[in-house]
């Protein structure tokens, strides 16, 4: 036995594995940005709510999250069902969002528990309007919230199986879903191949939240620290 990259490169020049890989990462994109715009839309309004019906709504909101997913699959497949998006990149993009929606509006909770409201008294009482308040104010202050909950729904999506066979049908394919099929099929080397390299998907995207998060914290701390 001796060491190879041989299924590495059956990996990729195969245009079912790279297909199903674009599609992967498609969806994730997209549900990893529209989880991150309603999420925090979502987080923003409970915080403030009561207690009580914030603790009730973020019930409703991790539901799919909390449920068995096969019940989760079963649900979103009979209503996609009723609105024609089965089998249809829509309807999987849907499908992702009802889970993954969860995952943002838990970690922007969190940071608005530690937000002092008095810093967007302050810049209203400055004339500054609601848009301009969140962007110049709330924004900046729960900005890793947000990208650590549109993280967390990107992994979401791109490992989602069971309700991406509900809707899909396997008419698109993503690649947990082709790994699925072709384990059934037949036994490739190829799969253990993509799923090394799976487990570099977590190590990127903390490099990447280094990079774009920390990274740019220092520079802020630095230059508040020099102002000249």
């Amino acid at each position: 036995t001796t060491w190879s990259l041989r299924w590495y490169y059956s990996f990729f020049q195969d245009p079912t594995w790279t297909g199903a890989l674009w599609n992967s990462f498609k969806f994730g994109l997209i549900v990893s940005v529209a989880s991150a715009i309603a999420g925090t839309m979502a987080a923003l309004g409970l915080s403030r709510c009561s207690p009580a019906f914030r603790s009730s709504m973020t019930m409703v909101i991790l539901t799919p999250i909390t449920f068995p997913i096969i019940v989760v699959g079963v649900a979103v497949y009979l209503g996609l069902a009723r609105i024609g998006l089965v089998g249809t990149s829509t309807g999987i993009i849907l499908g992702h969002i009802i889970g993954a929606i969860g995952y943002v509006v838990v970690i922007v909770l969190a940071t608005l528990s530690g937000f002092d409201r008095r810093l967007e008294q302050a810049a209203m009482s400055m004339r500054a309007g609601p848009t301009r308040t969140f962007m110049c104010v709330t924004f900046p202050l729960i900005r890793s919230g947000i990208i650590g909950g549109s993280l967390f729904a990107f992994l979401a999506s791109f490992d989602e199986v069971i309700i991406t066979s509900f809707v899909s049908g396997y008419a698109i394919p993503t690649l947990p879903l082709k790994m699925l099929e072709n384990l059934k099929q037949q036994v490739d080397p190829t799969i253990a191949a993509v799923g090394s390299l799976l487990t570099l998907l977590p190590i990127v995207w903390l490099m990447a939240l280094y990079f774009t998060l920390w990274r740019g914290r220092s520079s802020l701390q630095n230059a508040a620290a020099n102002p000249a």
